[in-house]
C-alpha cells in the first residue's frame, strides 16, 4: 500500500482557516446576542396594578339622614318584650388591661396595668324569633364600668348584630340602679359599614335623642328580663379583690 504524504504548509493553512472561521463566527455571535441582552435588562419591568383600599369615615356625632332611618327601622325589630328559650349561659373573670386598652375604657394616664373584673349573660331565643341570641356583658376597670347588649338577628341579609351600650363613672352598683341610657348604638350590616350612633359633647344632638331614647327601652327590657340586677352582683362576688359586690351580696 502506498504511503499517503501530507503537506505540512497546506494541514496548517487549513487549521489556521477553521480557527478563523470559528473565531469569526463567535464574534458575530456576541454582535448579535450582546444588544438584545442590553435591550431587555434596560427595559423596565411592568408596574404590578396597585390594591384599591378603600377607607370609611365614620361620622358618630352626626350620621347622614339616610343611616338614621335605617338605624331607627333596625331597632323598631328588636323593641318587642323578649322571649327566650331554656338555654342560657353565664360566665365571668378578670381580665388584666393594657395601659393603653385602660386608658381606652377611661383609666388615667400612668396607672399601669389595670384588672378587669366582667360578668357576661347569654341567653338563646326559639327557631321562629327574630333574634338568635343575645349578650349582656358588663365589665369594671377601677371606677369605669361598661355595659353592652349585642343583638344577633336570624336574618342576616341587612344587619348582623345591633350593639347598645353605656360607660359611667362609679361602681358597678351604682350603674345597675340608676338604669343608665346607652351613650353609643352600632349597628353592624352585611356587606357594608357599621352605622354608628355616640354621645358627643359640644354637639347638639337633640333630633337623635329618640334614637337614644328607643336604644334605652330595648336595654332596659332585657336588663329586666336577663335579671341583671340581682345575676351581675352576684357573680362579681365570686371574683376575687371585688369586696363591694361581696358585701352587697351579703347584705342581700
Amino acid at each position: 500500500m502506498a504511503a499517503v504524504i501530507y503537506n505540512p504548509t497546506v494541514r496548517n493553512l487549513l487549521m489556521q482557516s477553521t480557527m478563523l472561521r470559528t473565531l469569526l463566527l463567535s464574534i458575530l455571535a456576541c454582535v448579535l446576542v450582546l444588544p438584545m441582552a442590553y435591550a431587555q435588562q434596560s427595559t423596565p419591568a411592568p408596574a404590578l396594578p396597585q390594591p384599591k383600599i378603600k377607607v370609611n369615615f365614620l361620622n358618630t356625632c352626626r350620621p347622614a339622614p339616610a343611616d338614621l332611618e335605617e338605624m331607627g327601622r333596625a331597632l323598631a325589630v328588636v323593641k318587642d318584650k323578649p322571649l327566650f328559650s331554656k338555654d342560657f349561659e353565664i360566665a365571668r373573670g378578670v381580665t388584666t388591661l393594657t395601659e393603653e386598652e385602660a386608658r381606652a375604657v377611661g383609666a388615667p394616664s400612668g396607672c399601669g396595668a389595670v384588672p378587669s373584673a366582667w360578668v357576661r349573660i347569654r341567653r338563646e331565643f326559639p327557631e321562629k324569633a327574630i333574634l338568635v341570641d343575645v349578650q349582656y356583658s358588663l365589665s369594671v376597670e377601677g371606677r369605669s364600668v361598661s355595659e353592652a347588649l349585642a343583638l344577633h338577628l336570624r336574618d342576616t341579609k341587612e344587619v348582623l348584630q345591633i350593639l347598645i351600650s353605656d360607660s359611667v363613672t362609679g361602681s358597678a352598683l351604682q350603674a345597675l340602679k340608676a338604669d343608665t341610657l346607652p351613650d353609643r348604638i352600632r349597628i353592624e350590616r352585611f356587606g357594608k359599614a357599621s352605622i354608628v350612633l355616640a354621645r358627643c359633647s359640644g354637639v347638639d344632638q337633640s333630633a337623635y335623642e329618640p334614637l337614644f331614647l328607643a336604644a334605652g327601652g330595648i336595654l332596659h327590657k332585657y336588663r329586666v328580663a336577663m335579671s341583671v340586677k340581682s345575676v351581675v352582683p352576684a357573680e362579681l362576688a365570686h371574683l376575687p379583690d371585688h369586696k363591694e359586690s361581696k358585701t352587697a351580696h351579703a347584705n342581700h
